[in-house]
């Protein structure tokens, strides 16, 4: 009883909170149901911050100094200016959560457990499938699909690690799997079953003693996917349906954002809107790189390709030792290469949590070199921390009172805080 009380009483704590309010489909009903989960990401991400910096382990480097002083420059070369800077600030709440989040095992599996209450809706909606070739909208809350799709994706790799280090309730994973990815198949997620199948793939080429049931696991769900299809009584027509959607246009999109960024490769073009360029309206280019490469330009990247080094540079690339590792971070690559993965409140917290597990998780031994140093941090550095929080949260309170972000003029907003059109001010 002591060891469960001692797993409430971190702040790790607030990072399941917050998917279970997601789980559930915890909503207040307003129109801006993408917006509810954004703000309640920002006083999370915000919370954790200050938590670090109260006792002392909140570091402020001079990199986060050149970035701070790049994005409050933006004004000079970004248009919408005031769009960009709240995404690049949120973007770097998320890289320091990381570094003040630890990684807790039992709320890794409570989550899985948690989210199989997603699914009581799914039998229900493939049987209306198979009676009518309607297949509904099941999930708690009226996302975007693919936000359940990228959730699923994050959660499976969870999934196959309990399934891998657990003695006791092992196959309790493998129905996970089997129904997150009958998820994904059905709604049709391109990307996240390239990436789940990729990611499966290398686990089974390492790892022989699982190998059987994961790819068993694997082959059923698709054998489950086409006897759907099979049944339904408008089989042939959803099958078309797929195929259309498996091109819906990414490379337009990057050829547009492309577009965008030749007008200024060097600071980039702020953020943008993508019907100028190819009469599609999209929020988002679907993949993360082109996205900081168009919007943020050579510099904006190059401090994405710092982050990302520093990452490489410290892991073991021993495929037969750190071969889990590895394999995960090739299929959040793909996913962040062609989806929204990274725009999603719930996502994002998601990715933020599976990078925890991935690279300060115990069990692996380049944990050490991602956990803070013992020592506190200097008087200058936590003086730095607390101005750059608190200009952050004032820059928050002023976007949600005093601009139209969390407005409700319009039936449903993108996922970026932003109505369609720029109608912040």
């Amino acid at each position: 009883m002591f060891n469960l009380i001692k797993h409430f009483k971190n702040k790790e704590l607030f990072v399941a909170l917050y998917f279970l309010l997601f789980i559930v489909g915890f909503s207040i009903y307003s129109f801006n149901f993408y917006n509810e989960l954004r703000v309640l990401e920002v006083f999370l991400l915000i919370g954790l911050g200050l938590y670090g910096l109260i006792h002392k382990k909140n570091y402020f480097s001079k990199y986060e100094f050149c970035f701070l002083i790049f994005t409050l420059l933006g004004f000079l070369f970004w248009s919408n200016y005031s769009y960009i800077f709240y995404e690049l600030i949120l973007f770097y709440l998320l890289y320091k959560a990381f570094f003040n989040l630890n990684y807790n095992e039992f709320l890794s599996k409570l989550l899985i457990w948690l989210s199989f209450s997603i699914f009581l809706m799914l039998p229900i909606a493939i049987t209306e499938f198979i009676l009518s070739g309607v297949y509904p909208n099941w999930y708690p809350m009226p996302w975007n699909i693919r936000v359940y799709n990228s959730y699923f994706l994050v959660l499976s790799i969870f999934a196959v690690w309990f399934y891998l280090k657990q003695e006791k309730f092992k196959n309790i994973y493998l129905i996970f799997l089997f129904l997150a990815f009958l998820s994904i198949l059905l709604d049709g997620g391109r990307s996240a079953t390239l990436a789940y199948s990729v990611f499966i793939a290398c686990v089974c080429i390492f790892n022989h003693a699982a190998r059987f049931k994961l790819l068993f696991t694997y082959v059923a769900t698709w054998l489950a996917y086409f006897s759907i299809l099979f049944f339904s009584s408008h089989s042939a027509s959803i099958v078309g349906s797929i195929v259309r959607e498996s091109t819906s246009g990414r490379y337009e999109l990057w050829v547009s954002a492309f577009q965008c960024w030749s007008q200024n490769p060097i600071f980039g073009c702020g953020f943008y809107q993508l019907d100028q360029y190819s009469g599609v309206i999209s929020a988002h280019p679907h993949n993360l790189f082109i996205q900081v490469l168009t919007e943020t330009g050579l510099i904006g990247f190059g401090f994405l390709i710092l982050v990302i080094w520093n990452i490489l540079k410290r892991i073991k690339w021993n495929l037969k030792e750190n071969y889990f590792v590895i394999s995960a971070f090739i299929a959040v690559s793909i996913d962040l290469s062609f989806s929204g993965i990274h725009i999603y409140p719930v996502t994002q917290v998601a990715l933020l949590w599976l990078f925890v597990f991935l690279l300060k998780n115990p069990e692996f031994q380049h944990a050490a070199s991602f956990h803070p140093s013992t020592y506190e941090a200097s008087t200058v550095s936590q003086v730095f921390g607390y101005i750059a929080y608190i200009s952050i949260a004032l820059a928050f309170i002023y976007l949600f009172f005093y601009t139209s972000a969390l407005s409700e003029s319009l039936p449903s907003t993108p996922p970026r805080f932003w109505e369609y059109g720029y109608q912040l001010f």
